[in-house]
C-alpha cells in the first residue's frame, strides 16, 4: 500500500480508539431514554426564596414579555424577587424593567462582555446587597417566557434533594423558520436522550444555559465565577466536581427564542464548541481528580467535555476511511458509491432519531416534517463546527438580536 494509505490507516486507528468509547457511552445513556421519565420525590417542604436573575443586553423589545410571564407565577408573591442585569445596554432596557418592578442593576464594562462577567458581577452583587435573603437564584435571558407554573415546579425539584434543576426548554418561535424548528427539536432531544437517561442512572447532567435554578449554597466563596464562552458549562462542571447534581425539571416549562437564520445559527453553536474546548484544559485535571476520588459523576463530565472535540474528529474519520477507499486498488472504484450509502443512512438516522423524539416527547410531527427532515443539516454541521472549533478555540461573544413579539398568552393558550 501507498505512504498516504497507510497514514488515512493509522488516522483513523488513532481517532476511533479515541471516539469509540466515547460513543459506546453515548449509546447507554441514550438508551436509558426510552424509559418512561422519572418522577422527582420530594424530601423536604419549603418554598425557596428565589432571586430570579435575567441577563439582557440591549433587549428592550422583548424583556417586557418576560417579566409579564414572571409576574403571573403561582408561587408565593413575597417568595421571590425580579433581578435585570442590564449589561452595557444602550437602549432603553433598564428602564423598561424598572418601569415594570424589576430590580434593576446596570453594569458598564465594554473590556469584559459576555454573560458570564455579567452574571459574576450581578450575582455576586445580589448576594452582597441581600445576605441570607434568598435560598435559591433562578437564571433566566431576556428572550424567554415562563410558564405559570415554573417556580412552583422547581421548587418541588430543588426540594427533591437536588443542587441544580434545569428547566424544561420549548422554542418560543418554532416555526419562523426550518432553522428554529430543527433548534427546537435539538431541545427536545436533549431534555429525552441526555438528561432524562442521568436522572435515572443517578448522575448529572449540566444546565443548559437558561430556564435553570440552583440553591445558593451550592456557590463557593467566590460565588458565581466563570472564565470561558460557555459559563453554563463551566458552572456545571463546577458543582459536579463539588459532588452536586443538575437534575431535570421536567414540568418547570420555559420557551427560549431560537435563531431563525442559519448564519446566526452558526454564530452561536461555534460559540458553544469553542467555549466547550476551552473548558478541557481549564478543567479536565479537575474532573479526573474527582472522579479518582470515587466521584461517579464525574466519569460522566469527562465524557462530555471530551466528546465535544470527538464530534469533530469524527469528520476527519470519516475524511480518512473515503481516502483509505480511493487509495486502495480493490476498493476505489466502490469509494462514491459508499460515501452516497453512508450520507444517506446517516441522514436517515438523524432524521428517526427527531421524529422519534418528538414522538417520545408527545408532540405532533406533522407540523415539524420540515424540521425533523433537515434536522441531520443541523448535525452535520454542528461536526463542522466541532472541528472548527478544535483547530481554533476562539471566538468573541457576539449578542444575537432578539425580536419575537410572542406573549405566554400566545404560546399557551
Amino acid at each position: 500500500m501507498s505512504i498516504g494509505f497507510e497514514i488515512l490507516k493509522w488516522i483513523t486507528i488513532l481517532i476511533t480508539v479515541y471516539t469509540a468509547p466515547l460513543m459506546v457511552w453515548m449509546a447507554v445513556t441514550g438508551a436509558a431514554g426510552l424509559r418512561k421519565p422519572k418522577k422527582l420525590e420530594r424530601v423536604e417542604h419549603k418554598a425557596n426564596r428565589f432571586a430570579v436573575v435575567i441577563c439582557a443586553r440591549n433587549e428592550e423589545q422583548v424583556i417586557g414579555n418576560l417579566l409579564k410571564s414572571l409576574e403571573g407565577q403561582d408561587y408565593p408573591e413575597e417568595a421571590y424577587r425580579i433581578f435585570v442585569v442590564a449589561d452595557n445596554c444602550t437602549d432603553g432596557t433598564a428602564e423598561k424593567a424598572r418601569r415594570m418592578g424589576a430590580i434593576v442593576y446596570q453594569r458598564f464594562d465594554p473590556k469584559r462582555k459576555g454573560k458570564g462577567a455579567a452574571l459574576h458581577w450581578g450575582i455576586n452583587r445580589i448576594l452582597a446587597e441581600y445576605p441570607e435573603t434568598f435560598d435559591s437564584i433562578c437564571i433566566f435571558d431576556a428572550d424567554n417566557l415562563v410558564s405559570r407554573s415554573f417556580l412552583k415546579e422547581m421548587n418541588l425539584a430543588l426540594c427533591s434533594g437536588a443542587q441544580i434543576a434545569q428547566g424544561y426548554r420549548v422554542g418560543k418561535n418554532i416555526h419562523d423558520s426550518w432553522v428554529s424548528e430543527v433548534y427546537s427539536i435539538y431541545w427536545l432531544m436533549l431534555m429525552r436522550f441526555y438528561y432524562l437517561p442521568r436522572h435515572h442512572m443517578g448522575i448529572s447532567g449540566v444546565v443548559g444555559g437558561t430556564g435553570f435554578a440552583f440553591k445558593v449554597s451550592a456557590l463557593g466563596e467566590e460565588g458565581w465565577t466563570t472564565y470561558s464562552l460557555t459559563e453554563d458549562v463551566e458552572f456545571s462542571i463546577q458543582q459536579v466536581c463539588a459532588g452536586h447534581t443538575v437534575v431535570p425539571a421536567r414540568k418547570a416549562v420555559f420557551y427560549d427564542e431560537q435563531p431563525i437564520s442559519f448564519r446566526a445559527s452558526v454564530s452561536q453553536r461555534f460559540r458553544w464548541m469553542a467555549g466547550g474546548m476551552q473548558c478541557i484544559p481549564l478543567y479536565l485535571k479537575k474532573i479526573i481528580k474527582a472522579a479518582g476520588n470515587g466521584n461517579k459523576k464525574a466519569l460522566d463530565l469527562a465524557w462530555y467535555v471530551l466528546v465535544i472535540p470527538a464530534n469533530g474528529l469524527a469528520l476527519v474519520l470519516n475524511l480518512a476511511s473515503f481516502g483509505m477507499m480511493l487509495l486502495h486498488p480493490a476498493l476505489s472504484e466502490f469509494a462514491a458509491l459508499f460515501l452516497l450509502v453512508g450520507l444517506a443512512f446517516t441522514w436517515a438516522g438523524f432524521t428517526v432519531v427527531a421524529a422519534g423524539t418528538l414522538f417520545l416527547e408527545k408532540q405532533e410531527l406533522r407540523p415539524m416534517l420540515r424540521g425533523i427532515l433537515l434536522y441531520p443539516v443541523f448535525m452535520f454541521s454542528m461536526a463542522a463546527l466541532s472541528f472548527a472549533a478544535l483547530i481554533r478555540p476562539k471566538t468573541e461573544w457576539t449578542p444575537i438580536a432578539h425580536v419575537s413579539q410572542y406573549t405566554i398568552e400566545d404560546i399557551e393558550n
